[in-house]
């Protein structure tokens, strides 16, 4: 299988594809990606690499269970404060996808270390959400204290 990943150029209003695909895994689930310092992180249930367009390099877990996926699929993705956050999701277990409340976070120089991927025991428990959650869309917004 051939994953191949698409940027848009918000300048041009173009499509181009990348001439590094996502590495091929035997499971990457449903994958999620977001942007960091010119590096785009993607995530999936048991995958995690990190793109340099710079460089044209990935930087990639070893793609067994506990690799340093999320654990989860169908979650919400998003950064904040020097950290990759995954919120709710569905993990499989016994035949069946089971919905989490779990918000888990790593920090983000862990995450986009040249130096190895990121790792199952890297994730943090962070908070619960108010129920369980899957196919999450997520944003931050900047609310004053005053409000």
């Amino acid at each position: 299988m051939l994953l191949l990943m698409q940027a848009f150029n918000t300048s041009t209003g173009s499509w181009t594809t990348l001439s590094r695909p996502i590495p091929s895994r035997s499971h990457l689930g449903r994958l999620a990606a977001i942007l960091y310092n010119d590096r785009i992180i993607v995530i999936s249930s048991d995958f995690n690499g990190v793109f340099n367009p710079e460089t044209d390099d990935w930087t990639v877990g070893d793609g067994r269970r506990g690799g340093g996926g999320a654990g989860v699929c169908d979650f919400g993705l998003v950064v904040d404060n020097g950290r990759l956050y995954v919120l709710g999701g569905r993990r499989y277990n016994g035949g069946q996808y089971d919905v989490t409340d779990e918000v888990k976070s790593v920090e983000l120089a862990v995450v986009c270390s040249d130096i190895r991927a990121l790792r199952a025991s890297d994730w943090r428990p962070h908070a619960r959400l108010p129920r369980p959650s899957f196919t999450s869309v997520c944003c931050l917004l900047n609310i004053p204290s005053e409000v």
